[in-house]
């Protein structure tokens, strides 16, 4: 006599290759975070950490978490915002209004380039505007 099988019994779900159960998103997401965190994080020497937010819009937003001295709360200072521009990223930082405006290296626009070139301009921080 043969045991019946219940409705628990599932085939495993096939998956592509290279996507893991969480799909791809949250692996590349997670990638980029820890990357980010990798370059930006040795600026912080030890105070705070480095965090990467999803945007409203497509893209991230990378903020600063730490506790502040003064007053011993929690603080999350949004350093600068990453939008897609074909294969390329756009480079954003935040006014003291709190709006986003596009990183101008130089006069002739907007500042686009690679992740690394931009986590290296948010490093470099030439004009005091990602970390005050």
């Amino acid at each position: 006599m043969r045991a019946r099988l219940t409705g628990t019994h599932r085939k495993p779900t096939p998956t592509r290759p290279g996507v893991g159960a969480r799909g791809g998103r949250e692996v590349m997401a997670d990638f980029t975070e820890a990357y980010v965190r990798r370059a930006l994080e040795p600026r912080l020497r030890g105070h705070g950490t480095i965090e990467v937010t999803k945007s409203r819009q497509a893209g991230f937003t990378i903020v600063h978490r730490y506790v502040s001295e003064w007053n011993g709360r929690p603080v999350a200072l949004p350093i600068a915002r990453l939008r897609p521009s074909g294969k390329m990223h756009q480079l954003y930082w935040r006014r003291a209004n709190g709006r986003w405006t596009p990183y101008e290296r130089n006069p002739q626009g907007a500042f686009v380039d690679s992740l690394d070139g931009c986590l290296k301009e948010i490093d470099a921080d030439r004009w005091g505007c990602f970390w005050g």
